[in-house]
């Protein structure tokens, strides 16, 4: 026992760490239990021109907004070497187009966590659901300025977060990745006048498996670019499924399954101690049922080089549905300078982006964002 308490003390610490930022540790007057807070802040700039009505000023002229991406306040915990806790509390879009009134942080992530032993986790609470690597990474700690969540059309609109219960698991050697559970999904609450959403109150399952090429992933959220000179290549396959939360069938009163799968590749090579690259892409398939605006096929791809504190990047998410009434192409460039890691940095990115509505293209919009992020 002498020998596994600090083996599942130092990976405890890995699990609730988050790559690339510090946090403020509270004093708690016990070694049984440690207290930790992380607060982040992005403001950004943000300058909208082109695209369809409503997408630019009134005027038609270029609509320069000042606003907060996101402010996030997360708090993490440990007792006992084998129990932890994480909360996080997050508003997002802060004064967006002038709008302070819907200010109101929510509760994005709770997550309780026990530790049988040191390479397996599991996991109960408000939780990331699995499904490809990009969809489990950290809002703070990308290389691209926003991911690709347009093209993530889960049956839920929280931030691609779910009540749930999971494990996360590394096995044979720490080689093999095993994520995934059982989630609350779609469900209809309270009386309704239609079909009821999921009659019979199935959870939706979900999981990921990958296999490690080289290094591995132990925390919770996953970084889009490490800069800690060390190199992760993982490839993985995904997938969800609940039945009868899809789309109501067009003259009918059953809804389809939901179904969403996934294949993906991360890579992030260090080259030098001082310099890395970084691939990611994967593609989609999310079926909500035949005729529904929302089942197609989505591909994402972000590229960059770091030399020091400078990356260059570029990334594109794509999303083509079957309808070609919810289609979207987003393709976009930028820079990262990485003053203190992810603890402070500021991205600027250029952006055009293309969505299909009613079976017509938009014209595309364009976006300049310069972004800063602070994480203490």
């Amino acid at each position: 026992m002498t020998r596994r308490k600090p083996a599942l003390r130092a990976w405890f610490a890995l699990l609730l760490a988050s790559s690339g930022a510090s946090a403020i540790e509270v004093p708690t007057g016990s070694e049984d239990f440690t207290l930790e807070a992380e607060p982040l802040v992005q403001p950004r700039i943000q300058v909208d021109f082109d695209g369809p009505p409503g997408a630019a000023a009134p005027s038609g002229h270029a609509n320069i907004d000042f606003f907060l991406r996101r402010a996030r306040l997360l708090v993490r915990g440990t007792a006992y070497k084998q129990f932890g806790f994480a909360v996080n509390v997050v508003a997002l879009r802060v004064g967006e187009r002038g709008n302070l009134n819907n200010v109101t942080p929510i509760l994005q992530d709770l997550v309780f966590r026990y530790l049988p032993t040191p390479d397996v986790s599991l996991e109960t609470g408000l939780l990331l659901m699995p499904l490809s690597h990009a969809a489990v990474e950290g809002a703070g700690y990308q290389s691209s300025i926003d991911g690709p969540g347009n093209i993530l059309l889960y049956n839920n609109a929280r931030q691609l977060r779910e009540t749930g219960i999971q494990i996360r698991a590394l096995v044979l050697d720490r080689r093999i990745l095993v994520r995934g559970g059982f989630y609350e999904g779609a469900r209809t609450a309270g009386a309704t006048t239609g079909p009821p959403v999921n009659p019979n109150g199935i959870p939706l399952a979900g999981g990921m498996l990958r296999l490690n090429l080289v290094g591995d992933e132990a925390t919770y959220a996953y970084p889009g670019i490490y800069l800690d000179g060390k190199t992760r290549i993982s490839v993985g396959v995904g997938g969800q499924y609940q039945p009868r939360s899809g789309g109501l069938r067009t003259g009918s009163s059953t809804y389809d399954h939901y179904i969403a799968l996934a294949a993906d590749l991360f890579a992030d090579v260090a080259l030098t101690p001082r310099t890395e690259a970084v691939l990611a892409m994967g593609g989609y398939r999310f079926d909500y049922g035949e005729g529904n605006a929302r089942t197609g096929y989505g591909m994402h791809a972000d590229l960059g080089y770091r030399w020091g504190p400078v990356e260059p990047q570029g990334n594109f998410y794509w999303f083509n549905s079957d309808t070609k009434k919810n289609s979207f192409l987003k393709i976009a460039g930028g820079l990262n300078l990485f003053f203190v890691g992810h603890r402070a940095k500021i991205q600027a990115e250029f952006a055009s982006i293309i969505t299909n509505t009613s079976l017509e293209r938009t014209p595309a919009l364009h976006q300049i964002i310069v972004q800063a992020q602070l994480a203490l």
